[in-house]
């Protein structure tokens, strides 16, 4: 029998706080009548007057929702190396920590996302041993991919090991405190192994196969669009073709999102629909900011090549 609570945890910083609010809405929209939603969002410099929108967001008779506080000191000294990747990212190594000790199973879930099914389908999924359960990265699926496990051949990892997503996790928590995957992954990511990408390399060397599969729908990702991505996935045409056309999640991987002015994604209107229904209803991205931020990268662009013109 299914179990009728769901434990969901996100993170964002403050920059996030808007993304944040629509994941959660899109969360307790497609919640369903029989569950309940025990919500834990680790706060990692969100201002209070945007805890206050997302907590409105949150506001449900069957959801219970706690703010993790604990955390941005844990992660200020961890690499940062992806402009669009905040540290924010790595509290999601922390779960097994931060949540109560007799707390078994979590989802974890970005917030560069929306969900268009109830979790809870996805939470009642048979996790056995693993330590954590997820979908191949779109862009990289496999260890051997160029940001999958750096250097693989020497850790003795198989070039077709699926590299997994770290944006939807399924975490067997019992399994990643026994074995502390959580101080294995910091090693990781502060000994002179970590080379690219955040926690996903760590999570991804750290865990040899200990991480099993979850569908593919569960974490449709923007690169899964682009044929010379989808040519290097192992899913058959009608798989594709589900995931492309009724994803249950779909997560917004790449620096566009779908709250840039740029951003032609095939779902961004579907997670402008959810914006307008928390506290940050009405709000669009201006052209005029887009163009600044274009004009500045030619600028630094330009730059770049002054001073090395100079140099020589």
């Amino acid at each position: 029998m299914a179990d009728a609570r769901v434990t969901v945890v996100l993170n964002a910083d403050d920059r996030f706080s808007r993304p944040l609010a629509v994941t959660i809405r899109s969360i307790v929209s497609q919640l369903s009548p029989e569950r309940t939603l025990d919500l834990y969002v680790c706060d990692m410099g969100i201002t209070p007057a945007n805890r206050s929108r997302i907590e409105s967001v949150a506001q449900h008779d069957r959801v219970n929702f706690r703010w993790i506080s604990s955390l941005a000191e844990k992660t200020s000294n961890l690499p940062a190396d992806i402009k669009h990747i905040s540290r924010a990212a790595y509290g999601r190594l922390f779960i097994p920590k931060v949540l109560p000790p007799d707390t078994e199973k979590v989802l974890y879930l970005d917030c560069d996302l929306i969900v268009r099914r109830c979790v809870g389908d996805l939470f009642d999924t048979p996790i056995g041993d693993f330590a954590a359960m997820g979908v191949a990265d779109a862009g990289s699926p496999f260890v051997s991919s160029v940001y999958g496990v750096p250097f693989w051949v020497r850790y003795g990892r198989a070039a077709d090991e699926v590299n997994f997503n770290s944006g939807v996790l399924l975490l067997n928590l019992p399994v990643w405190r026994e074995e502390d995957f959580t101080a294995a992954a910091i090693a990781y990511l502060t000994d002179g192994r970590h080379r690219f990408l955040h926690d996903q390399e760590s999570i991804n060397a750290v865990l040899p196969g200990r991480i099993g599969h979850i569908d593919p729908r569960w974490n449709q990702q923007t690169e899964n669009f682009e044929e010379r991505f989808q040519a290097t996935l192992p899913y058959s045409e009608d798989e594709l073709r589900g995931l492309l056309k009724d994803p249950w999640i779909v997560h917004f991987t790449t620096s566009v999102k779908p709250w840039h002015y740029e951003s032609t994604h095939p779902f961004r209107d579907e997670w402008f629909r959810n914006l307008d229904e928390t506290p940050y209803r009405g709000w669009r991205p201006k052209r005029s900011q887009y163009l600044a931020g274009q004009a500045s990268k030619v600028m630094r662009r330009g730059g770049h090549w002054l001073g090395r013109l100079r140099a020589s």
